[in-house]
């Protein structure tokens, strides 16, 4: 090869590349700009610089301007304007253009153009304003004629669902938050429900906060910032007067409710605020679902700054917080599951300890009364389960000042006791904490004392019973003590009608030597080693129909090391809620919850084999 003609070659390659680039990309892209901004009726300009937008038309004319942050009407009201359609508005002004021009015409009648149906004006920052006028639809009814007021007689088209951009309600424009606070720039807010003392909420880090009155104690977070969202971003529903000067017909003059929202981080009280007022209930016949007017509750409300009177829903107000307790926090003690190293469960009748021995094992020890310690196996399933009932139990009462603990069963000290031990880090120190409950107070709640404070709690029913298991509850019940079921390898099938049938795992198949010809359901096995994994007794059965002379199947398992479970009796028979079975060869009947089976059971052996195939003629 030459070298002198390869570079020849090369340096040609690369002039008409570089032509290419800018023939076709870089300057047919210019072109397509400059065509696009000379289409515009804005002739490209900036939206930065648009600052006025002015819409004439026979109903509802309004005007909004560009203020220091956002933009705002002037006319027919003094308000914001929604952010949402805000955007949507200054983009449709920016991209304003024609679909069809049709040129100068001596009679602008003929499209409507001598009395426009609306005229809107762009007011431009150094630029003269852009008014554009808008006349009669043309006949495929989805465009209007249109022309500058500067050249009226030249006529273009367009797209009514462009116009359409701005073309709205004031209603539909205009800011609709019931306050205009952002949540995250509030730092404190009070609470006043008329007739009742006020309460205090002041945020303590970006996703925390402290209730300061009547009592300091820690706030819900989701509950503070619940309220805060819902007046920023729940909508009023109908603005009711502008500037109202007497605020009796609506209940505002005396408010039934106040929530005063403040930014100030020294917690000022004459530092100036916003918030809400909430008036007299009324009723107001609104769109509801498929744009079917519905009657409807609602409640008029102010803003604490001033401004119209506004109907709010009745959904919102429901979740206004009435008293101190829905706002403060109603967890009791906190801690990362995984750090828990000892659990400790204490019953007038015994108590349950157990020790974490590794990542999923665990030692329990069961005392009764006077008696030794038994170990009894247990699952780590339900220790975990009980570690998360604990941490999640929500107090559904406080008591600040208990004055008799007898009162509320805990004196000389509580029947019950929980206890856990927390150790964060390998090597750091374990933190025991415990709490003491009483007992159920008319069956439906129960009071409960966290070590070293004074105040009270109460749990419902429900968190009582979930967190003070019994010991058979948390104990290892599993009928088959499989880890995965992939240690399976051999399965066996016994029916009443039929010999037992075997399978042995052959990587991910199943293989079977009886009948012949046949193959193993892969999928069925598969779902029966599913249930049966994870399936427990729940006790002995007294009774019940069940017939183990017809059982429904027998199974058997064995895994990879020789070990064998099983086998396992299904009864024939069973009731709503039980299915009644047999483990291994004992007498003892046991109760097993009939959901737990499901359709994971076969009912025949036809069920473990695939489907013949058909014999074509």
């Amino acid at each position: 090869m030459n070298p002198k003609k390869n570079l020849i070659l090369l340096l040609v390659l690369l002039v008409a590349g570089l032509g290419y680039y800018l023939y076709d990309v870089k300057w047919a892209g210019e072109k397509k700009a400059e065509e696009d901004r000379k289409a515009k009726i804005l002739k490209g300009i900036d939206s930065k610089r648009l600052m006025r937008i002015s819409l004439q038309r026979k109903e509802a004319p309004f005007q909004l301007i560009r203020s220091e942050k956002n933009w705002r009407f002037v006319k027919p009201v003094d308000a914001l304007m929604d952010e949402d359609q805000q955007e949507i508005v200054i983009k449709a002004a920016a991209d304003l253009k024609p679909h069809r021009r049709l040129g100068k015409m001596p009679d602008i009648s003929e499209f409507g153009l001598d009395k426009p149906r609306m005229t809107i004006t762009f007011g431009l920052k150094d630029e003269n304003d852009v008014i554009v006028q808008i006349g009669d639809r043309t006949p495929t009814r989805e465009f209007r004629y249109a022309s500058l007021k500067s050249n009226k007689t030249s006529i273009f088209t367009l797209k009514i669902d462009d116009i359409n951009k701005i073309n709205k309600k004031v209603f539909d424009l205009r800011d609709r938050a019931i306050v205009s606070m952002e949540p995250d720039e509030i730092h404190r807010f009070v609470v006043e429900p008329k007739g009742e003392n006020p309460f205090t909420v002041v945020r303590k880090g970006k996703e925390d906060w402290e209730m300061t009155a009547p009592v300091k104690d820690k706030a819900d977070s989701t509950e503070a910032d619940s309220v805060l969202s819902a007046l920023k971003y729940k909508k009023v529903l109908r603005f009711v007067k502008e500037d109202p000067k007497d605020l009796t017909p609506y209940g505002l003059d005396i408010p039934v409710y106040a929530i005063r929202l403040f930014r100030d981080k020294k917690d000022k009280k004459d530092k100036k605020g916003d918030g809400i007022l909430l008036g007299l209930p009324t009723e107001a016949s609104l769109p509801g679902r498929q744009g079917k007017m519905v009657r409807q509750v609602v409640h008029y409300a102010r803003r604490i700054s001033g401004g119209p009177v506004m109907l709010i829903g009745n959904d919102v107000v429901k979740d206004f917080p009435r008293e101190p307790f829905k706002l403060r926090n109603k967890n009791i003690i906190d801690f990362d599951v995984d750090h828990i190293t000892r659990l400790k469960l204490e019953r007038a009748s015994g108590s349950i300890d157990i020790k974490r021995l590794a990542k999923k094992k665990w030692d329990m020890r069961v005392t009764r009364p006077g008696g030794k310690a038994v170990r009894v196996p247990s699952r780590h399933k339900h220790i975990d389960d009980v570690l998360w009932d604990i941490k999640w139990a929500n107090a559904v009462e406080f008591v600040d000042e208990p004055e008799d603990l007898a009162k509320y069963g805990l004196a000389p000290k509580g029947v019950n006791r929980v206890s856990v031990w927390i150790k964060k880090k390998k090597e750091g120190p374990e933190v025991k904490k415990s709490l003491t409950l009483g007992p159920l107070t008319g069956g439906k709640k129960t009071y409960g004392q966290f070590e070293g404070t004074k105040r009270l709690f109460a749990f419902d029913k429900k968190d009582f019973d979930k967190i003070l298991r019994t010991s058979f509850h948390l104990s290892d019940r599993r009928l088959a003590k499989i880890e995965k079921e992939e240690d399976i390898a051999r399965v066996a099938v016994k029916f009443p009608s039929s010999a037992e049938m075997v399978f042995h795992r052959s990587g991910e198949d199943w293989t079977i030597k009886h009948p012949s010809g046949r193959k193993a359901n892969g999928g069925a096995i598969e779902s029966l080693l599913t249930m049966l994994k994870d399936l427990e007794h729940e006790g002995e059965a007294k009774e019940g129909p069940r017939d183990f002379e017809k059982f429904r199947a027998r199974v058997s398992l064995e895994d990879k090391s020789g070990k064998k479970f099983g086998p396992i009796t299904f009864a024939r028979g069973e009731t709503k809620d039980w299915v009644f079975v047999k483990e291994g060869k004992g007498e003892k009947v046991l109760r097993v919850k009939k959901n737990q089976i499901g359709p994971n059971l076969p009912e025949s052996a036809e069920s473990l084999l695939e489907e013949k195939k058909k014999i074509e003629s």
